[in-house]
Parts: structure tokens; sequence; C-alpha cells
């Protein structure tokens, strides 16, 4: 089912539409969300920031836009949104005594903070790309896959991805060099 598709049975509230979106996107989600929430959250607190993505999803499914990039970058974008907006709640509730802070954390807790705009920043100039160079990127630098692994997943030869990734890498400087990100793809 392509995008348009999954939207418009969504915007009628097909259901069997929802458990389908579930299905095949949950578990990027999880990668992403247990990212972020992992080192102060449950378990449980992953279910429900994904949870909370489904319901915003499944209440406004007409947010998406086409034009800005696929139906998977936009449910990144918004897990991503949700979780570290969890992850300021979660790490202000968590008590930790100031001592095992200091030794423990130090400033590892603002580098990370940091860490996780930048991604944020990073995400929304991946949507800005034309396909499939924004699966790649995300493929390769979100997911963690090889160049062969994602030539075999789109069909297209091993060399075209790492030169998909190369040009895309290449204009996502330019994009976050725009407005003072650093991309520090590899």
């Amino acid at each position: 089912m392509n995008d348009e598709m999954l939207i418009a049975k969504l915007i009628d509230e097909d259901q069997e539409a929802f458990v389908y979106m579930i299905r095949v996107y949950n578990k990027l989600l999880w990668a992403i969300v247990g990212s972020i929430l992992g080192s102060v959250g449950t378990a449980q607190d992953i279910e429900e920031c994904i949870s909370d993505v489904y319901i915003q999803i499944w209440k406004n499914p007409m947010a998406f836009n086409r034009q800005k990039g696929s139906f998977k970058t936009f449910l990144a974008v918004i897990a991503r949104s949700r979780a570290l907006n969890a992850y300021k709640k979660l790490a202000k509730s968590k008590t930790v005594e100031l001592d095992e802070e200091i030794t423990t954390h130090g400033n590892d807790l603002t580098d990370y903070i940091a860490e996780q705009e930048a991604y944020a920043e990073i995400y929304a100039a991946i949507a800005t790309l034309k396909e499939p160079n924004k699966e790649i990127l995300v493929r390769r630098y979100f997911l963690e896959q090889k160049p062969a692994q994602i030539a075999e997943h789109i069909s297209i030869p091993v060399k075209e991805v790492e030169n998909r990734l190369y040009q895309s890498k290449t204009k996502l400087r330019k994009i976050l060099g725009k407005i003072g990100g650093v991309w520090n793809g590899e």
C-alpha cells in the first residue's frame, strides 16, 4: 500500500489501514523512540510515546504532506518530536543524587539533548530531498543498514546507493549550512 492509499484509508477511518500502519512502522518507531527514551524511561514510557504518535495520526491524517516527504519520514519526525518532549518530562521527574549525576553523567545529558535536536534538524533537511535519496539516507544513518541491504531493499545497484549517499550528503551539508547546522554523516 503506497502513502496516498494509506492516508486516504486513514482519513476514511479504516481500521485495517491503521493496523497495517502499526505493523509496517512499529519497528521504526521503537528504534527512534527507544533511542531517545531508553536512558530515562521504561518500556511502558516508550510504548506510550509510540501510541501517542499513532493517535496523532489517527486524529489528523491530513497533516501528512506528500510534498514534504514520505509517510515514513513524516512518522519518524513526529516520533522524534514526541520522544524529545517525553524525554524532557521524564528527565525532570527523574530524581538522581547530585553526586551520582556529576560522577556518572557530567555533561552527557546536555550533549545528548543537543544531539537529539540536531537529529530532528537533520530529519527536517532530509525531508526536503527527493526519493529514493531520502529513503537511502534514513536507512543508512538512522536504521544503520549497509549499502548492500539498502540496494537489495529498493532494487538498485550498490554503487548507485553509494553515489546517491555521497550526493545527498553534499546537498545536506549545503542545506544545513544555511540554517547553521552541521552534517556529520560518514
